[in-house]
């Protein structure tokens, strides 16, 4: 089912846009209309901001204990490590191999416990410009670990290729009340009451108001058109949804083989463009 876009309201300075979201795969069933509308403008303050939903790397090492050698004259060498404590540093180390964008990658789930917590620490500010502050909040109960995600997060925020753009904005992780911007993680389930009047279906992510809504299955298993890139997902998803709560619509792809912009529902369909996950991909990503 394609989009149908209709305006339906305008009040003040917001637009609400209806917006009929395709259906996710069959077992889910039918979608039904949304409604969006754009939020503030490029500082990053909160606001009453609401928009229209969007649209196994998981690795362990083992090590293996060797039996000691009979011990011959002189001291006693030490005994070797057990298994089990070789296992474990194998674990942690294979662990710091895997890429921040990659790392939790659980099954999917239906639901989790509802309840929503800021995961702890913050960041320097990353970036130059006018400071905008981001809380990375997890449901509890969800798989994986909530620090993985908190890095990616932050890791993708910090970026010049995303919001920041070499300037234009400066981002920093808190874990207060009052930051500009909440992503959150949450089950199927969380999503669609959280993103409520939006209709998400248990399917995609949304933003509302200050807050970027990330379904976790989506997190974890991104969409066919993406072809098995999980990595270029995660990043498109965060910025996508963030995107909104910076005041950015959706658009449509520029032309056929060309970089999906971010802000397009590339969850939905690429429309002929290429997956990307980056604002300003041209942006050299060491500066």
């Amino acid at each position: 089912m394609g989009l149908a876009l209709g305006l339906c309201l305008v009040s003040g300075a917001s637009a609400i846009l209806m917006v009929s979201v395709p259906a996710p795969p069959a077992e889910l069933g039918p979608s039904e209309e949304a409604a969006e509308s754009l939020p503030v403008g490029g500082d990053g303050s909160a606001s009453d901001r609401r928009t229209a939903p969007d649209d196994d790397v998981s690795s362990s090492a083992s090590g293996r204990g060797q039996e000691p050698s009979s011990p011959g004259p002189g001291p006693a060498p030490a005994p070797a490590p057990s298994a089990a404590a070789e296992e474990d540093g194998g674990d942690e180390e294979a662990e710091e191999e895997v890429p921040v964008l990659l790392r939790s990658v659980e099954e999917e789930v239906d639901s989790a416990d509802g309840d929503m917590a800021v995961v702890e620490g913050e960041s320097d500010v990353m970036g130059e410009g006018p400071l905008t502050t981001f809380t990375v909040e997890v449901e509890e109960g969800l798989p994986g670990e909530a620090e993985d995600f908190a890095a990616a997060v932050e890791q993708v925020l910090g970026d010049p290729r995303s919001w920041g753009n070499d300037g234009e904005r400066s981002m920093q992780r808190v874990d207060g009340d009052d930051a500009d911007v909440r992503v959150l993680l949450a089950a199927p389930d969380t999503v669609d009451r959280l993103c409520a009047p939006l209709n998400t279906n248990g399917y995609v992510s949304c933003a509302n108001g200050n807050r970027a809504i990330i379904n976790q299955n989506r997190w974890v298993a991104a969409v066919e058109d993406f072809e098995d890139d999980l990595e270029t997902y995660r990043i498109y998803v965060i910025n996508h949804e963030v995107g909104h709560t910076l005041g950015h619509g959706h658009v449509d792809c520029p032309g056929e083989g060309e970089l999906a912009p971010v802000m397009q529902q590339q969850t939905l369909s690429l429309q002929g463009c290429e997956a990307n996950g980056w604002v300003h991909p041209e942006n050299d990503p060491e500066d």
